[in-house]
């Protein structure tokens, strides 16, 4: 599909997360967001309101309207694949919020759609876009830390249920648990610094462990070895706070990435004790709209927009095959863990 002006964007459910996203939309010129569809149209409206959106309709009309290009999906978790599916059935493009299914199975499904619509997809795994991933890989090798030998990462928070949270963090019925939430990001990070799979993985979670009874992951810690003997360390949860920062420990020398998840900055250490180098490196997000802060969301909105002028089915960066194997670790673990969704 050629696209001669703006790439027009369907926005496919108001999740939460939309808030952050939109403003990082707001900062790409190469697209215009044309309408917003929720559950009903009061709430489409609202949002529709909040971002200055042209238009708030049904998701019904939505799948019908032939001038939108591509739709992004920021619901929860268990609604991707259905809502991936039948927008790819209708003709449109796909960005839909990681992870892009609760397994592995619905992914395949969601590759067979897009294959069988001749249609773009891409699950949105944000951080994989940040320039400071390409400054990392710089550091990594004869010029900078050597091979990697080992990481050490960690992705998790506290949340009360008495409190006000969101219900799916903690329901089953809706997948929820730290694994899908936040631990996905650990394994993506992992996978896009040593760009390659893990021949062993191994985890435990604590499940229904206190006077709440939750019946997820609420926290977990897990250990991949990958071929060459590198071994990455990995923590997760919705009930304990940890530091989101990642270690990478070379041959010689380390990498520290402080909020791994949205890199922008990060420490290289080269030789060891008072003869060792410190080289701080900082990568900020383009801010082009003033008081309109954005996370980092622009890089994947731009990369799909090239993706997509250039007439591609899938994202050479964030392909397919990875969002598979990510997908597939998580059921690995899940299944050590006994955590299977009623769903299921």
């Amino acid at each position: 599909m050629e696209h001669r002006g703006k790439i027009r964007w369907g926005l496919l459910g108001a999740g939460r997360i939309l808030d952050r996203w939109m403003n990082g939309a707001r900062q790409v010129e190469d697209m215009e967001n044309a309408a917003i569809a929720s559950r009903t149209k009061e709430r489409a409206q609202l949002m529709a309101d909040r971002y200055g959106i042209q238009e708030a309709i049904t998701y019904e009309e939505m799948l019908e309207r032939e001038d939108i290009d591509v739709v992004y999906i920021p619901v929860p978790h268990t609604a991707h694949k259905e809502l991936a599916v039948q927008a790819m059935d209708h003709g449109k493009a796909v960005l839909v919020e990681k992870p892009a299914g609760i397994n592995a199975k619905e992914h395949q499904e969601m590759v067979e759609a897009a294959k069988r619509n001749k249609v773009f997809y891409m699950e949105a795994v944000w951080n994989r876009f940040f320039p400071m991933v390409d400054q990392i890989h710089e550091m990594i090798g004869e010029n900078g830390i050597g091979e990697v030998r080992a990481m050490n990462m960690a992705f998790s928070y506290r949340v009360t249920p008495d409190e006000n949270v969101q219900t799916r963090i903690i329901d089953p019925k809706q997948a929820g648990g730290g694994l899908l939430d936040v631990g996905v990001y650990n394994l993506h990070f992992a996978q896009t610094i040593l760009e390659k799979n893990p021949v062993e993985l191994i985890g435990m979670a604590a499940i229904d462990s206190d006077e709440y009874h939750i019946k997820v992951d609420e926290q977990a810690s897990y250990i991949a070895k990958y071929d060459r003997g590198e071994l990455v360390m990995m923590s997760s949860g919705i009930r304990t706070q940890m530091e989101d920062t990642a270690y990478i420990y070379g041959t010689k020398g380390y990498i520290v990435v402080p909020v791994f998840w949205k890199p922008t900055r990060m420490k290289v250490v080269l030789g060891e004790g008072n003869d060792c180098q410190i080289q701080e490196v900082t990568s900020p997000v383009t801010q082009k709209i003033s008081g309109i802060e954005d996370e980092g969301f622009q890089y994947e909105i731009i990369h799909v927009n090239d993706c997509l002028r250039k007439g591609l089915m899938e994202s050479p960066v964030m392909t397919w095959e990875k969002t598979g194997d990510i997908l597939e670790q998580c059921d690995s673990l899940r299944a050590q863990w006994g955590l299977k969704y009623p769903m299921e």
